[in-house]
């Protein structure tokens, strides 16, 4: 369809935010508030058009649009285009980046009393860099709007956020900075080695393919290293996951859903864009690495999890133990460990996302997120406790949900694996296993506590979720539910893509 624009779905949050920041504007918080929602839904509709036409069979990217000026490429004489382009992946994050993002301004009525059109400006421009990164067909592009979106997110935190968010997120912003340092590096490096041997400036991804025979060993896991580095902070691996849990635990409630639904999958999206495809070789040799670290990630996060007083920080920790097993997924080498890892990134922005949903309608009402502070709400929020335990089971991957088939894949995938350290696998499957019985343990126990438990007096007066409320739950139960009983409607928008990674891995 010649209304279909990547240009337009990208940069349309750009155009709203400059609207809302407009001094004609009206200051007024109710129609800032309106506007905002009208937009994302809007928004939201228009990605899933691109769904509905993608051709889920092709053999790689779709919907290409270049942004020119005067109708001249950017930085032509350099080989850098803002070009963008998805494939199945891509796609699949772009939609589901424009979901979380629709949700999280209908839960931010609640919380935002301040700044509001600062607020959802800043939330439009990080959804706008967030989908340039997924559509970015040149490096230096992904880059930049990498690079982007640390500056909503910076405002995001710190004006809405408690008293110690400004320091958390400065602490993620400048540690995010020396790590894109190194990315930046081995995109410099990469780009002028390609054009030593090529003698043609270019800095398309799809150009840069890895040739053993022209790209020595030692440089490939030179910028290998330095790529795995700028993307290692949002995949969260341990030790790089301590901002994550911090910045959760006193940013505002509906920021919490933003950063759980957008981050992490922009981290994974980068791993198997960059990592995966550019660098098959290398990615192979660090593959048992890559699968022990995934397995530290599960253990780690878990024991943490049962430790924590806050519920934020607790479901900060088992989110940490989903991408885990999403690593482990990638380190497979092959096509069911492959489709379970993306699943489960896909999953795992739902169903915290979701959590956050919940814990944003109990913290409005109770001012409070420790654990041991709340108990027995379900008397007096019934709707929120159904909606909760319906996340909950979806969370701890109980059959027929939506995390029961992705982490079912990955642990199949590890268990059917050639890599040679066949007992490492196996032993990573089979702890993985053991990790998810642990996981139903503290994810019930946060449910248990807050809805089961003995009502305290000072809940006995709340109310139940309103209707705006009870709207988002049931929707995000529906989808939960519905990708629990039908797996393949997610895995077949993005198969054409596991099939040509494992081709360019070669397994």
């Amino acid at each position: 369809m010649n209304c279909l624009s990547l240009i337009w779905l990208i940069f349309l949050p750009v155009i709203a935010a400059i609207v809302i920041m407009f001094p004609e504007f009206s200051n007024h918080q109710v129609k800032v508030r309106r506007f905002a929602k009208w937009f994302a839904g809007f928004h939201f509709i228009y990605s899933l058009l691109f769904l509905a036409f993608f051709d889920s069979g092709l053999y790689g990217m779709s919907f290409e649009k270049e942004l020119t000026f005067l109708g001249a490429s950017w930085l032509k004489s350099l080989g850098i285009s803002a070009k963008f382009a998805v494939d199945g992946i891509a796609l699949l994050m772009v939609v589901l980046s424009t979901f979380v993002v629709f949700i999280t301004l209908f839960m931010s009525k609640m919380h935002i009393r301040s700044k509001h059109k600062l607020y959802y400006s800043m939330v439009f421009l990080l959804e706008s860099a967030i989908l340039g990164t997924f559509c970015a067909k040149d490096m230096f592009v992904f880059f930049i709007l990498w690079e982007l979106t640390l500056i909503p997110l910076y405002f995001l935190v710190s004006q809405w956020g408690n008293s110690e968010a400004r320091r958390a997120v400065m602490k993620f912003t400048v540690a995010s900075f020396i790590t894109n340092m190194f990315l930046f590096f081995g995109m410099l490096i990469l780009y002028y080695y390609n054009f030593a041997i090529s003698n043609v400036l270019t800095a398309n991804i799809e150009s840069l393919n890895m040739d053993e025979t022209v790209f020595p060993l030692w440089f490939q896991i030179s910028v290998f290293v330095s790529f795995f580095i700028g993307f290692v902070l949002r995949v969260m691996l341990v030790p790089f996951h301590n901002w994550y849990p911090d910045i959760q635990n006193k940013a505002a409630t509906p920021v919490n859903i933003l950063i759980a639904g957008l981050i992490p999958i922009t981290g994974v999206y980068a791993l198997i864009r960059f990592n995966m495809q550019l660098f098959p070789e290398i990615f192979k040799i660090f593959a048992p690495v890559l699968l022990v670290w995934g397995l530290v990630n599960i253990v780690y996060g878990a024991a943490l999890s049962f430790v924590q007083y806050d519920i934020k920080k607790m479901i900060s920790y088992a989110n940490i133990v989903s991408l885990g097993f999403v690593t482990v997924g990638l380190a497979c080498l092959n096509k069911t460990g492959f489709d379970g890892a993306v699943f489960n990134a896909v999953a795992g922005a739902i169903v915290f996302s979701a959590l956050y949903c919940v814990i944003s309608s109990v913290q409005f009402r109770t001012k409070t997120t420790c654990i041991t502070a709340l108990g027995g709400l379900g008397q007096v929020m019934p709707k929120c406790m159904y909606t909760a335990l319906i996340i909950c089971f979806g969370a701890i991957g109980v059959p027929f949900l939506i995390m029961f088939t992705p982490r079912l894949m990955i642990l199949t995938g590890a268990m059917l694996s050639n890599l040679e350290q066949q007992l490492l696998v196996k032993v990573a499957a089979i702890i993985g296993l053991l990790v998810l019985v642990l996981s139903a343990g503290f994810i019930m126990y946060f449910f248990y506590k807050v809805f089961c438990s003995v009502l305290l007096d000072s809940w006995k007066k709340i109310k139940d979720l309103s209707v705006q409320e009870t709207s988002i739950l049931a929707s995000l139960c529906l989808l939960i539910v519905y990708f629990g009983i039908n797996p393949m409607s997610i895995i077949q928008i993005y198969r054409s893509v596991s099939s040509i990674i494992l081709d360019v891995l070669q397994v």
